[in-house]
């Protein structure tokens, strides 16, 4: 004789349900935008930490009774005799009368000490020993001075530290009140079919077989939520890449950055928006059965 499967105890079309399956998307939605962020703020973290650690800076300040073209000729030269500096350029007075056009404006740069700014390119595998080259460049003036950028670095990391706490609390906070919101959902479907699930009873049927009959509508509604969940946020990701505002260049160029990946970690993003409604399922599915069968044994 064939097995009997649990039937739709619970109908599709039950408000608790469809209240269930909106209030998911929304968060799986959110979900998806926030490891989104993770991703972009930790690909971010990388790029600028590799920019900064293959070049420094040295800054030449005008001396009084010296020539500073004297003095950055001098600086070039200890830099390229220097194991470690793959490259030295002096960006020269007018790049660097320009970096300080935004905060002092164009008017009267030329009676300005402006410093002159050498750009420096390093070894990253095998970096010059900072301490000694800036010795040896203030030896030779004691108007240079070495930046190696670390300052920048750390506070660029700190930044991002706390922007990934805050994405991941972001994502705990979610799951949380998916918790809830299933676990009403569940109290409230359960109220609204107590008669069927007396009548179950009355007939003999297990709690356990009452609990998968219902459990197969919480997994629908995890699969669905989570789907579209993740569709609407690729296709926020898509219209933020897309986005012709010049004010948005910066949302659009990191949104487009999302899908463009090196080859070694190309399975990444997919695999991370992929598991969220894997997520939301399986987070249904127990939660919900925990909830109806703590319920069904009180109501038995």
């Amino acid at each position: 004789m064939a097995e009997r499967r649990p039937g739709a105890v619970i109908p599709k079309e039950a408000a608790s349900l469809r209240t269930l399956t909106a209030t998911m998307t929304v968060m799986c939605y959110l979900a998806c935008l926030a490891i989104g962020a993770l991703v972009l703020i930790d690909r971010a973290v990388d790029n600028w930490s590799r920019g900064l650690s293959r070049e420094v800076t040295v800054q030449v300040r005008e001396v009084e009774a010296r020539d500073i073209d004297a003095d950055v000729a001098a600086v070039l030269q200890v830099l390229q005799d220097t194991p470690g500096v793959t490259g030295a350029d002096d960006i020269g007075r007018k790049a660097a009368e320009a970096l300080l056009e935004p905060w002092l404006g164009s008017e009267g740069l030329d009676a300005l000490p402006v410093p002159r700014i050498v750009r420096v390119a390093v070894n990253p595998e095998q970096p010059p020993d900072f301490t000694a080259l800036a010795e040896r460049l203030t030896a030779v003036t004691p108007g240079a001075s070495l930046d190696t950028h670390r300052r920048w670095e750390d506070e660029l990391k700190r930044m991002a530290g706390t922007l990934t706490v805050l994405a991941s609390l972001i994502l705990l906070l979610i799951g949380g009140s998916a918790v809830a919101m299933v676990i009403f959902a569940t109290r409230a479907v359960l109220e609204a079919n107590r008669q069927t699930v007396d009548v179950l009873h009355l007939v003999g049927a297990e709690d356990g077989y009452i609990a998968r009959a219902i459990n197969r509508r919480f997994l629908a509604t995890g699969l669905w939520a989570g789907g579209l969940g993740v569709l609407l946020a690729l296709l926020t990701f898509f219209v933020l890449g897309d986005a012709g505002m010049p004010q948005a260049d910066g949302l659009a160029a990191a949104s487009r950055s999302l899908f463009y990946v090196p080859d070694s970690q190309w399975w990444a993003v997919p695999a991370a928006l992929v598991a969220v409604p894997f997520a939301a399922t399986l987070l249904a599915l127990v939660t919900s059965r925990i909830t109806l069968l703590r319920m069904l044994r009180l109501l038995s």
